[in-house]
């Protein structure tokens, strides 16, 4: 694994005043822990720092620290680091210092190569999992684990327990799913011309009752019609 050496100094004093003018003096407060030492506050410059995140970012990167006044080297790992919420800048770095001979749990990111065949006809890849948990000694940790994914069909998956990366142990559970393939999703949309159908039928319709409206009318007058001659036919009865 690639390593790369950094420096630090021990840093006397604790607290938020301290901190605040290590960080006007440009550095870095942190600590260096581990199973084999005793926990130490330390500065780093911050561009050393801020070079190191340009080139590898926050990864499981073994770094060959270098304490000011203390003897040797320290391989230690980055644990967590703190960033300015505005800026985005370093803040704090919390420093792991690793046993050469004890394993250690950390985390690996998951990188996909290849495009699935059952992508190429229409399916959509789904990756469930980013990152793997896992378990090492310092000089075994991988940069991360490659999974091929181009023979993939629609419906088939990858889970954890069809990977295996040499000398480490695999602590994220086995039976689940990495990456799998799904169908498309298929939106169902009503043809325009059964719109169109629907819509002439109710027009038609509309038409029918307005023209049936003039004769309904037509038959009412001839009804007064014949009722005024019918009348007229008993007046003259009458007279006769």
């Amino acid at each position: 694994m690639q390593e790369i050496k950094l420096t630090a100094e021990k840093r006397d004093g604790v607290g938020k005043g301290v901190a605040r003018q290590a960080r006007m003096k440009g550095y870095i407060p942190g600590v260096v822990y581990g199973p084999e030492t005793k926990s130490f506050p330390i500065t780093m410059k911050t561009t050393d720092v801020e070079a190191f995140l340009r080139q590898h970012g926050k990864s499981n990167m073994l770094i060959d620290l270098d304490v000011a006044g203390m003897p040797g080297e320290r391989k230690v790992l980055i644990r967590e680091l703190q960033r300015d919420p505005v800026r985005g800048t370093p803040r704090h770095i919390d420093l792991y210092q690793v046993s050469m001979k004890k394993k250690i749990n950390l985390s690996i990111a998951v990188d996909l190569v290849g495009t699935p065949e059952g992508v190429k006809l229409g399916g959509i890849l789904q990756q469930v999992i980013r990152e793997l948990d896992i378990a090492c000694l310092p000089t075994d940790i991988p940069g991360s684990v490659t999974v091929d994914v181009s023979s993939l069909q629609i419906g088939d998956s990858i889970h954890v327990s069809d990977i295996s990366i040499g000398k480490v142990d695999i602590l994220t559970n086995p039976k689940r799913t990495m990456v799998t393939v799904v169908p498309p999703t298929v939106i169902k949309v009503e043809e325009p011309a059964a719109v169109e159908e629907v819509e002439a039928e109710v027009v038609a319709e509309g038409e029918a009752e307005v023209e049936a409206a003039p004769e309904g009318e037509a038959e009412g007058d001839d009804k007064a019609k014949d009722k005024g001659k019918d009348k007229a036919k008993d007046k003259d009865r009458k007279g006769e």
